[in-house]
């Protein structure tokens, strides 16, 4: 049963299991000139352990308060179980938006092991899709220094996902293309990930097999219609011939900018299945080296 107490600080200990381990010292300094004005206004959460008290909820508001020279606080004292005990810490600290990713991660996963499903986890949490906590807990099969990097924001949220895709060493590989700029959007990203990963592929790779009759139709096509469109391009209109063209064609401009919209959506789409077929075949030679 719950019990609002006043309690000496040097009766209260942290909990060394804080999914929160990094204080702002500017931060914890400013509620402690809070604290120092108006008191504690909400009370800490402990629980009973080996005589003393252990911090549920509340550590920020008891470090801020030793450091504003205070000698007791007001306390909700409850007896409770280390599950108990966890779930409040993470669940306090995840509303408060006091974690990095990594601690969320972590936390998260703490939790998973003791038993929680995935589903029950995102409920008690409040999410509404369950992916939002593998999607965290993947960051953690990145390699330590990866990890502190997205502490520190070298590294974004989605590189780190892309990142955690892989193991060892090609973690390491697509760092290097992320940091010297070849993959600077999440498309690319993506391509040169799932390259590495596409071991059917790998097989392939310098096993080039004769073009079906329907794949060289295909070829055929494309090629055409390419010769085409980079003739018309290269012979371009000079100013005088853009004038006439425009005059021209006024009696259904909606329509030709119509055709011409299409040729650049389509064009795109091949761009984009080049480069991402590029990377692909780029990640699969880092792979093979």
């Amino acid at each position: 049963m719950a019990e609002l107490r006043t309690l000496r600080l040097s009766e209260i200990f942290p909990n060394p299991d804080q999914p929160r381990k990094d204080f702002d010292p500017i931060k914890l300094a400013e509620l402690a000139e809070s604290i120092k004005t108006y008191g504690v206004q909400e009370p800490i959460k402990v629980k009973p352990r080996g005589g003393r008290y252990m911090i549920v909820m509340g550590e920020r508001r008891y470090r801020a308060s030793k450091l504003a020279g205070l000698e007791t606080i007001p306390a909700i004292v409850e007896d409770l179980d280390d599950d108990q005990v966890e779930e409040l810490a993470l669940i306090e600290n995840i509303q408060r938006e006091n974690l990095n990713i990594i601690e969320e991660a972590k936390a998260y996963q703490r939790l998973l092991d003791r038993g929680l499903a995935v589903e029950e986890l995102a409920g008690k949490l409040g999410f509404k899709q369950s992916w939002r906590i593998t999607e965290r807990t993947s960051l953690l099969r990145l390699a330590d220094d990866f990890q502190s990097m997205v502490v520190k924001g070298h590294i974004s949220a989605s590189q780190a996902f892309e990142m955690s895709r892989v193991s060892g060493n090609d973690q390491l590989v697509v760092f290097r293309k992320i940091r010297d700029g070849t993959l600077n959007t999440y498309v690319k990203l993506r391509a040169f990930v799932d390259g590495l990963l596409d071991t059917t592929a790998e097989g392939a790779l310098f096993d080039i097999q004769p073009l079906t009759e329907k794949e060289r139709a295909v070829l055929t096509s494309y090629e055409s219609a390419m010769d085409k469109i980079t003739a018309f391009l290269n012979r371009s209109f000079k100013d005088n011939e853009l004038l006439i063209l425009k005059k021209v064609l006024a009696s259904n401009r909606a329509e030709n900018i119509a055709k011409v919209d299409l040729i650049i959506q389509h064009l795109q789409k091949i761009r984009k299945a080049l480069v991402i077929d590029s990377l692909q075949q780029e990640a699969l030679l880092e792979k093979t080296a």
